[in-house]
C-alpha cells in the first residue's frame, strides 16, 4: 500500500475509480466488530459490517475477480437500526452466521460475530448521476 507522500506525488491524471467487483455470490467472514453510525441522507442509526472475502463461488466470473484480486478484499454493507427493519439483522445474526439466539441481546449476538462465516450475493448498481456502476450486497445467506 503506497504511503501518504507516494499518493500525493501521484499525477491525477493516472488516478482512475476502482471498478466494481464481478456480481455473485462470494464466501466471506465477518471483518471485525459492525461500526455503529448513520445513514448520510435521512440520518438513521445503522450498523455498518465489514466483509472480508475468502473466495468468489462458481457464479462470480472468474476471470474478473482473477484480475481484480477479490480474494482478501472487504465489502461492506449497512444495516439499519429501525423497528421496521432490525429483523434483517436479526436474520443475519441468527440465521445466516449460525449464532445461538437464546434468550440474548442484539449486543450479545453482535459480540459474536467476528470472524464469523456467510455467503454475501452482490449486484451491481448505477450511480445517482449514472456515471458509474458500483456493486452492492444484495443478500447473505449461511454457508
Amino acid at each position: 500500500m503506497p504511503a501518504f507522500e507516494e499518493i500525493l506525488n501521484m499525477r491525477s491524471a493516472d488516478i482512475k475509480a476502482p471498478p466494481a467487483y464481478p456480481v455473485g455470490t462470494y464466501h466471506c467472514l465477518i471483518e471485525g466488530p459492525a461500526v455503529k453510525g448513520q445513514s448520510s441522507q435521512k440520518k438513521t442509526d445503522q450498523l455498518t459490517f465489514k466483509f472480508k472475502i475468502l473466495s468468489p463461488m462458481q457464479d462470480v466470473d472468474a476471470a474478473q475477480a482473477a484480475e481484480q484480486q477479490i480474494v482478501g478484499k472487504i465489502i461492506s454493507t449497512d444495516y439499519y437500526i429501525t423497528d421496521a427493519a432490525v429483523w434483517r439483522l436479526k436474520e443475519m445474526l441468527v440465521e445466516h452466521l449460525g449464532i445461538e439466539e437464546e434468550d440474548k441481546t442484539f449486543v450479545q449476538l453482535l459480540a459474536e460475530a467476528p470472524g464469523k462465516q456467510l455467503l454475501v450475493k452482490l449486484k451491481h448498481e448505477l450511480s445517482q448521476d449514472g456515471k458509474r456502476v458500483f456493486h452492492r450486497v444484495e443478500s447473505t445467506a449461511h454457508v
